[in-house]
């Protein structure tokens, strides 16, 4: 192997302070993490990067609702950035705004052709005073859009227009009082939370939490509607990730803290449930479960805990049922907003790779391949990461 690079993207702090992508060289093993370079000017919020091996370009969200009259400051964007195969460093290629507001995640086509994006959208309502055919006035409730979008991608991994937006409808309870998220307001409206690329190539996993609904797209000239799976009311599907061995596809439940285990049949696109399991040990408090991730051997899936703040490990059995393994302790949060919300494997499973937000910084833990257990190797300060994508040079 040669070199093995952590992009680190960095949320801003106050007055849009920091953020920008921090440069790191990573041993095989994990046990050294040396800073090489950044970029610090742009992205302001990457929240989350992806990589285009081929085209050896990474891709960054910028994690931000775009001003109303504005500008003041840079539109929500997805940006593309040109990985020297030497160096590891970054220069910018270009940038598209973004068809909605916030976006959490971004995926590559696995012909490096295509670029989708999860729109979030925020909490926030406005209200309206509309009249009514019967001329009475009365307050209309209005919520960002959540989307899906699509982008063509340039021969040399710069991004290209926008070919297709998908907009998200529906919502939960509006308020929903159990989920503190927004003063009660998180399934008031569609929020659309990753954007997942099957091992197949063909489909578009799209995890919306609001609605409780997993949305699967053949992936093409347009975003085509495939499946969708309905979640119980109060689960909050936020993030999903396949194992490669089997084609399975897990999952986090924000709402619920719960990881959902389904098969997937790459014929028709569709979602069969196998098992869910709860992602807390006697933790009573606001909890909301983020990344998952499936170590390479297929036998342990980790996902991580906000509000209990760990890291929990499940095994995973012939049929994909899951039973909890392990767990650790990351550094604790005032608000599950602030907590550690990623973690990434080496692409060998060798080690995990931790943004320890609160504690502002990066923590390596080597990972045992026969029963998924965590030990510290070392960490490295980094103001505020928040997502971690690997590249192997």
């Amino acid at each position: 192997m040669g070199k093995l690079i952590a992009y680190v993207g960095c949320n801003h702090v106050a007055n849009f302070a920091g953020g920008g992508i921090k440069i790191f060289e990573v041993s095989e093993d994990g046990g050294k993490i040396t800073p090489i370079g950044s970029v610090d000017d742009r992205p302001k919020r990457p929240g989350y990067l992806a990589y285009a091996p081929k085209a050896r370009v990474l891709y960054a969200c910028d994690e931000r609702k775009t001003d109303g009259r504005g500008p003041i400051r840079p539109a929500s964007n997805v940006s593309a950035w040109r990985v020297d195969p030497k160096s590891g460093q970054l220069t910018f290629l270009n940038s598209q705004r973004t068809a909605g507001a916030m976006p959490a995640s971004v995926a590559v086509s696995t012909d490096e052709k295509l670029l989708f994006t999860a729109n979030h959208a925020f909490f926030d309502h406005v209200v309206k005073v509309v009249e009514t055919a019967e001329g009475k006035w009365v307050e209309k409730f209005e919520y960002d859009d959540s989307t899906t979008v699509q982008y063509g991608l340039n021969n040399d991994g710069s991004i290209g227009d926008i070919q297709d937006v998908f907009v998200f409808t529906g919502h939960g309870v509006d308020p929903w009082a159990e989920s503190p998220q927004g003063g009660g307001h998180a399934p008031a409206s569609p929020h659309a939370h990753i954007v997942v690329v099957d091992p197949s190539g063909k489909y578009l996993i799209v995890c919306e939490k609001a609605g409780e609904r997993v949305y699967v797209f053949r992936i093409g000239s347009r975003l085509e509607l495939a499946s969708v799976y309905q979640c119980p009311l109060g689960t909050g599907p936020r993030h999903a990730a396949f194992d490669k061995n089997t084609g399975r596809m897990f999952m986090t439940c924000e709402f619920s803290s719960e990881l959902w285990s389904f098969d997937f049949d790459t014929s028709t696109g569709v979602l069969k449930f196998i098992d869910k399991q709860s992602t807390l040990s006697g933790f009573t408090g606001r909890n909301e479960p983020a990344t998952v991730q499936v170590l390479p051997n297929g036998r342990f899936v980790y996902m991580n805990n906000r509000g209990e703040d760990t890291i929990v490990w499940f095994s995973i059995s012939a049929d994909g049922h899951l039973q909890k393994a392990g767990s650790v302790s990351v550094s604790k949060s005032d608000d599950p907003a602030g907590a550690t919300r990623c973690m990434t494997l080496s692409p060998s499973g060798a080690f995990l790779l931790v943004p320890d937000r609160p504690a502002d910084v990066i923590r390596s833990y080597a990972v045992n391949a026969n029963d998924g257990s965590l030990k510290v190797l070392t960490e490295v300060p980094v103001q505020n990461p928040v997502f971690i994508q690997f590249v192997e040079l």
